[in-house]
């Protein structure tokens, strides 16, 4: 075990690797929600019969799931990082980034779904014996790549390694818990598991924070190469399934083109820390991007401040999560993205349909102060009520399919609730 006077820099290196693996689990959500979204659902998009169009929306809810997963593996990665006195951390990169802004040698890209990004997200949850197995690329034998097991074992190293008084310096109470997010109403029973494989828990010794590494590598790459329920496997399944798929198309001469031809990595506007991004030019799909990123900045910043909890009261905790997690992230952020992706995204050229950018601003991060935090949020709903509600109205002036009209004005009226509920919440806990 370390002694106490190296514990302080085994703590920083710990920080290090926790803000690492956070962005990681961050931006793999963002790409499996990228390639969910790019999934058709009705044989009238064409390119799907009946029978392909009910695989398609199965792939699409599997892909839908991993996201969320990755979300959950994210939320136990800033307890992780809570419980050794690091802060919140949610920073990433602008897409695309190279194979070696991370050391799994992987592109982080939005892309929609394709044999290609199947490949792309296989290699992402590639099981440590597997990447040992394969043969190295590298002149000298050795294989410089990393799995994202093998970036967790390095935390695990550290854990093993640091006296836990040390080590767990960080407070219990800016964590969050299975009970916080998933029932913040307190109408399950304790025993009731919910049932998404992994659920934050507060961390606050060696047991508990390898419980945490241990529950993020099985169900990502698996515990052992035949855990049938992890992402790999599942990811797996889906690639022997296009592959079936694609092979009966060329045999029986039928088309099968189960995503929209969504653009690489949009844009609003070129990030200077990434290259190979491409614009959205069309109006209305431009729009619908700057109104999506609007969004996506808000939720951001509201998960800085839930996941900092640094002097809400409970019932203003309750009051951020209530529009943070279900409301914004399955009522607004799922509906336009799925909208972008039918937009077309470059005027004069209605075959490259548009995609949500997920951009990150730089003005992303905690806000400390209580009151500022909570009037920059209503301040900022108020703000995406009406763009929302301005967007919906152009939607319905549009030359686009009444279903898109129909999600746009259901997606702002849903918004316009949000708003006007954290406003009302504000009225009831404030004096």
């Amino acid at each position: 075990m370390l002694t106490d006077d190296r514990a302080w820099a085994a703590r920083a290196q710990l920080t290090e690797a926790l803000c690492e693996v956070a962005e990681l689990e961050h931006s793999l959500c963002l790409q499996y929600l990228y390639a969910a979204f790019s999934l058709k659902t009705r044989p009238d998009e064409g390119g799907l019969d009946e029978v392909q169009a009910e695989l398609v929306r199965e792939w699409k809810g599997q892909l839908l799931l991993l996201a969320r997963e990755e979300m959950l593996h994210l939320g136990l990665v800033l307890n992780l990082l809570a419980s050794v006195g690091g802060a919140a951390y949610l920073r990433r990169p602008n897409f695309p980034q190279p194979e070696r802004y991370y050391p799994l040698g992987t592109v982080a890209a939005l892309e929609p779904f394709s044999a290609t990004s199947l490949e792309r997200f296989l290699s992402y949850e590639l099981p440590s014996a597997l990447l040992r197995a394969q043969p190295s690329d590298d002149e000298t034998g050795e294989d410089l790549r990393l799995t994202v097991g093998q970036l967790y074992d390095r935390i695990r190293h550290i854990i093993t390694t640091v006296e836990e008084k040390d080590l767990f310096i960080g407070s219990e109470l800016r964590q969050v818990d299975t009970a916080a997010v998933i029932d913040p109403e307190g109408v399950f029973d304790d025993d009731v598991t919910v049932g998404y494989g992994v659920e934050p828990f507060v961390i606050n010794n060696r047991a508990s924070a390898l419980r945490a590494v241990d529950l993020i590598v099985e169900q990502g790459e698996g515990a052992t190469e035949d855990e049938e329920d992890s992402h790999y496997n599942r990811l797996l399944r889906i690639k022997a399934q296009l592959t079936a798929e694609v092979e009966e198309a060329t045999r029986s001469g039928r088309p099968f083109e189960p995503a929209r031809p969504m653009l690489d990595n949009p844009v609003v506007r070129l990030a200077a820390d990434a290259e190979g991004a491409t614009v959205i030019r069309e109006p209305l799909a431009r729009e619908a991007a700057e109104l999506f990123d609007a969004g996506y900045s808000l939720l951001v910043l509201m998960l800085l401040r839930f996941y900092s909890r640094v002097d809400e009261s409970p019932a203003e905790q309750k009051r951020i999560q209530r529009i943070a997690f279900f409301p914004l992230m399955t009522m607004f952020t799922r509906p336009l993205g799925e909208i972008l992706s039918e937009l077309p995204a470059l005027t004069g050229n209605p075959s490259v349909t548009a995609g949500p950018p997920f951009e990150f601003q730089r003005g992303l991060a905690l806000i400390p102060e209580r009151d500022v935090a909570h009037r920059v949020f209503a301040e900022r709903l108020a703000d995406l009520a009406g763009r929302a509600r301005r967007f919906a109205d152009h939607m319905n002036a549009a030359p686009v399919p009444p279903r898109l009209r129909h999600r746009a004005e259901l997606m702002a009226k849903d918004v316009e609730r949000m708003c006007r509920s954290f406003v009302e919440d504000e009225i009831g806990i404030r004096p």
